[in-house]
């Protein structure tokens, strides 16, 4: 009797997820970008303008823009199939979902993290086309 070989899939392939998936989770990170760019705006204009607190204006303002280019620059890093982008956008969305849940009672941030809890579990299924040779 002859034995039936197993095919078996070369370490290279990667699982396939609809491109329109990946779209969105992009979409979504490039939404939440410019939500943070516009708050940006909002906090600077309130603290250093309204407020007269420039210094405070400053710092808070940087800390919110570099978290608005993490958020795009992971969603242009998803276009990548690789899993360091990956581990990126899961890194990036797990402190903007701690950070946001800090301050939910405000309805800006309740609506950002509603927003990243959505791109969090639309990032989950897609997991497989950047992971799979890992």
């Amino acid at each position: 009797m002859r034995k039936r070989s197993r095919k078996t899939k070369s370490p290279t392939t990667k699982a396939y997820v609809l491109p329109s998936r990946k779209t969105l989770v992009r979409i979504l990170f490039f939404l939440n970008a410019a939500l943070w760019l516009g708050y940006v705006i909002y906090i600077y204009y309130d603290m250093a303008i309204v407020n007269k607190n420039l210094t405070s204006a400053d710092i808070v303002s940087l800390f919110v823009f570099v978290n608005a280019v993490l958020m795009f620059v992971s969603g242009w890093q998803l276009a990548k199939n690789e899993s360091w982008a990956y581990y990126l956008a899961m890194v990036v969305v797990g402190i903007n979902l701690l950070l946001t849940l800090l301050n939910i009672l405000d309805m800006f941030f309740l609506g950002v993290f509603l927003l990243d809890l959505f791109i969090l579990l639309s990032l989950i299924p897609i997991r497989k086309s950047y992971l799979s040779n890992s």
